[in-house]
């Protein structure tokens, strides 16, 4: 039994968390991305799967009202945070104030799974962006409605889609729920992360990860990088022979394919979600384009958009900011943060490599289909990079020559 047509179903685990009879799974398919499946000898067809599936229902989707340049003062907090940090913003106020915080992290297994805490020191395992999709899970939709009825202020943060299967799930609104929603780009199977990663593990003999991410805080160093747990980076190494020869930029299989729409899941091509009127109550992410059209006195860098979508969203936002110490918070004009982000507009395009991607992913797995087809394109790219680099090195001599002749 299909819940809902497969090329657009996002994973976000509403239809096994509304089971009551526990006869959904969520399984890999050929291409490693997860599935519903139904055990049908235990199916009773109630019919809570398809009616708790976004795609089957009727969302609700709001303008926002308000648009914001926003960051946190704190330099040193800011490093490992996506962007201006006001994710951590918000969820540190949350939790101040007894309330409880979702979003995503990585487990023992180095697994992204959507979880939740209720201390400020466990935060810094939800920091940082994931550019992988994070497992729901069979029962977090099930402990957000619980700690709902028990009356506890609740901060979902998820991708669009995730945010979706939480209100379908609920099919109600609660005042004490503030959902926030990532600006998304799209997802690579969970799978796909960590067989690069078992990859690199093994290939470099790297022990004890304990962190993987996916940026700089400057906003544009995006690279696949392994920490161990002293926040020491494993991956890429800093030596010498590593930096003059970019080695690096020939390892990125897995960000590259990200990056340019090679191997992402196949709904995200259609994705139902990036548009300017969005689904939670408030929408955070980068502000690429702050300050190209319209002038802005501050670093434009480490600066998070924030978009306010509903009057509830609003005045949590406003309360936040009042309340908060060391927050800048400058409102910005929304068509200035739609101009230069294209997943606020439209789904991300298929890359043409996708389909070769696609079949050879079938036929020998996903390293040797990411590997095969960016292969080329990496080598073109660390070539292109070390070029760039030594014309640098080279050009201050040849100035002084050219000067010493002139001269004479």
């Amino acid at each position: 039994m299909d819940i809902c047509p497969k090329d657009k179903c996002t994973g976000c685990y509403a239809c096994v968390n509304a089971c009551n009879r526990g006869c959904i799974s969520m399984q890999e398919d050929e291409l490693g991305c997860m599935h519903p499946v139904v055990d049908e000898t235990n199916c009773v067809n109630c019919g809570l799967c398809k009616s708790s599936c976004p795609n089957n229902v009727v969302l609700r989707f709001a303008y926002p009202s308000k648009c914001y340049a926003s960051w946190i003062d704190d330099k040193e907090k800011r490093k490992i945070c996506a962007s201006g940090g006001i994710g951590t913003c918000m969820s540190e106020y949350v939790i101040k104030h007894g309330g409880v915080v979702f979003g995503s992290k990585y487990d023992a297994e180095m697994t992204p799974i959507m979880t939740y805490t209720e201390k400020i020191e466990e935060l810094e395992n939800f920091k940082g962006s994931r550019y992988v999709q994070s497992l729901v899970g069979n029962d977090t939709y099930k402990k957000v409605r619980t700690f709902l009825r028990n009356g506890r202020l609740v901060l979902f943060v998820g991708t669009p889609c995730q945010v979706a299967g939480l209100k379908t799930f609920l099919r109600k609104d609660y005042d004490n729920l503030i959902t926030v929603d990532l600006i998304c780009h799209g997802v690579c199977p969970t799978k796909y992360l960590k067989e690069e990663v078992a990859y690199l593990t093994e290939k470099y003999k790297l022990k004890d990860i304990a962190d993987i991410r996916f940026r700089g805080n400057d906003g544009n160093n995006f690279r696949l990088t392994l920490w161990n747990k002293d926040r020491r980076k494993l991956f890429p190494r800093d030596n010498y022979r590593e930096k003059i020869f970019r080695l690096d930029l020939a390892q990125q299989y897995y960000i590259k394919g990200f990056l340019l729409g090679v191997s992402m899941r196949e709904n995200c091509y259609s994705c139902n979600y990036s548009k300017p009127e969005r689904v939670s109550d408030i929408t955070i992410g980068d502000f690429i384009g702050l300050g190209k059209t319209i002038p802005f006195d501050f670093p434009t860098h480490n600066v998070s958009s924030v978009t306010t979508n509903t009057q509830k969203g609003f005045v949590f936002y406003e309360k936040m900011a009042v309340e908060t110490e060391a927050l800048t918070n400058i409102e910005r004009d929304y068509q200035e943060r739609l101009q230069y982000k294209p997943s606020l507009m439209h789904p991300f395009e298929r890359h043409p490599l996708n389909a070769e991607f696609v079949r050879l992913c079938k036929l020998r797995g996903y390293l040797y289909a990411i590997h095969t087809v960016l292969h080329d394109t990496l080598i073109k790219e660390q070539i292109k990079t070390y070029l760039n680099y030594w014309t640098y090195f080279y050009r201050i001599p040849r100035k002084l020559i050219k000067i010493i002749l002139r001269r004479r």
